[in-house]
């Protein structure tokens, strides 16, 4: 990370700078790269790409119409053939390029604490896409979804890595040890944080032989299995203990003798052991328990040492994780993504990155604006995320020109401690027949 945001008129540039980057690259991320914006025309690349960020929920047209304004305003079959020009991969290149400049200025003594989630994105139907489509109930329509995967940085609201998987090809834990080694090569320190879905002895071993560090809830069913033969394990109220976990892929004597042997057969995924293999692996774990609620208790596992991290710093630490649920309805609603303009699966995955630049590039912005916050008697007020990203939307299109001062003028009040029970309903994606 090069440098601080110093204002979003240089946050701005910072973005346009990246997308100018693709061009010494053209054979990696255009379609024709001897042809592809080698002329000047009336849509250019950067206009394109922005296009595609800024796009909210209304149809092409009208969108068009809001970017260019009267007087340049290009046909909706001009972008879509632009967009035919570039690949998904020029997207994802941005969104990483363009976070890896910006500086992470918050940390927990130190460490950068990125949280670990998954999040279903609903898509206009199609069944003609194998990739997104599935069929759930017998006799009825199928329904249209990908899983995005990602690391969000909890402390600076910027999601810093994805993974996009077929609703088909769902799989959180494969995903997660992909975006672990693309992290391994960082030169940070980082805390991996990540909810009940991801604990598997894989995971752990891929957070282990990377050396990085992870705080993982598991189910009372996982932590309990790690030390079997102990009929009293986890009894007490609260439980904080190292221990080692051995690993293998053989049902033998000697095996068995080791302490907490975990026998893996050969459709569990363990990619350090070969099925078949005598080889034996030993994973240095801490298990927690400690209550949240009357009856009610929570099991971490964790390499995050005693003497540093107490129970109660863990609890603060896993606690945070909730920021990245609230991320993804940001990301969905106030940023768009639940409106995607196409069925070309290129094109989702356009759409998808840009909304993950467009946010990150609205949290960039509210850092500069600085700790922005107004106290009363009764409230503390910060600012409204919603509009920051809506206004950042505009900004980046050119309707306002100050967006510091468009984005300080909307506060909301903090009310810690409030609670709601989650109502779950049906969702589903807005369609294109009337966009």
């Amino acid at each position: 990370m090069q440098y601080n945001p110093t204002g979003p008129d240089h946050i701005k540039e910072s973005l346009i700078s990246s997308i100018h980057s693709l061009i010494p690259r053209k054979k990696e991320f255009f379609i024709n790269p001897d042809t592809s914006f080698s002329r000047t025309r009336k849509i250019s690349l950067v206009q394109t790409m922005l296009f595609v960020m800024c796009a909210a929920s209304e149809n092409v047209d009208t969108e068009m119409t809001d970017f260019f304004g009267e007087e340049a305003l290009p046909t909706a079959s001009a972008m879509i053939q632009r967009r035919n020009q570039i690949k998904p991969e020029a997207f994802r290149e941005i969104f990483l390029h363009f976070t890896q400049k910006m500086a992470c200025l918050k940390t927990f003594n130190g460490y950068q604490l990125i949280g670990v989630d998954g999040s279903r994105i609903n898509l206009p139907y199609n069944p003609s896409d194998p990739f997104s489509h599935i069929s759930c109930i017998k006799g009825r329509k199928g329904i249209n979804q990908v899983h995005l995967n990602s690391f969000y940085d909890l402390l600076n609201d910027t999601f810093l890595d994805a993974e996009l998987q077929g609703i088909r090809e769902l799989d959180e834990k494969i995903a997660f040890c992909r975006m672990l080694g693309r992290q391994k090569d960082s030169g940070r320190k980082q805390i991996f944080i990540a909810d009940r879905g991801y604990a598997s002895y894989n995971v752990l071993a891929h957070a282990i032989h990377n050396k990085q560090l992870f705080l993982i809830r598991v189910t009372e069913t996982f932590a309990r299995s790690i030390c079997k033969g102990r009929e009293h394990w986890l009894e007490n109220v609260t439980e904080d203990e190292d221990m080692t976990v051995h690993i293998g892929r053989r049902k033998t004597k000697t095996n068995y003798q080791l302490q907490y042997y975990h026998y893996l057969p050969k459709n569990r995924r363990y990619d350090f052991i070969e099925p078949g293999s005598d080889d034996v692996e030993a994973l240095r774990l801490r298990v927690l328990k400690f209550p949240v609620g009357e009856n009610s208790y929570e099991y971490i596992v964790t390499d995050l040492p005693k003497y540093a991290f107490s129970m109660q710093t863990i609890k603060k630490l896993y606690h945070l994780r909730w920021n990245h649920e609230v991320a993804y309805r940001h990301l969905k609603y106030a940023g768009n993504m639940v409106h995607i303009h196409s069925l070309k699966r290129d094109f989702l995955f356009q759409e998808i990155y840009a909304k993950l630049i467009m946010y990150n590039f609205s949290s960039f912005v509210a850092a500069s604006v600085g700790d922005n916050k107004k106290e009363t008697e009764k409230y503390t007020y910060v600012l409204n995320h919603t509009q920051v990203q809506k206004n950042c939307i505009r900004f980046l299109s050119g309707r306002i020109k100050d967006a510091a001062n468009m984005i300080c003028r909307y506060m909301v009040p903090v009310r810690p401690g409030r609670k709601f029970k989650r109502n779950l309903r049906r969702q589903s994606a807005d369609t294109l027949t009337y966009r």
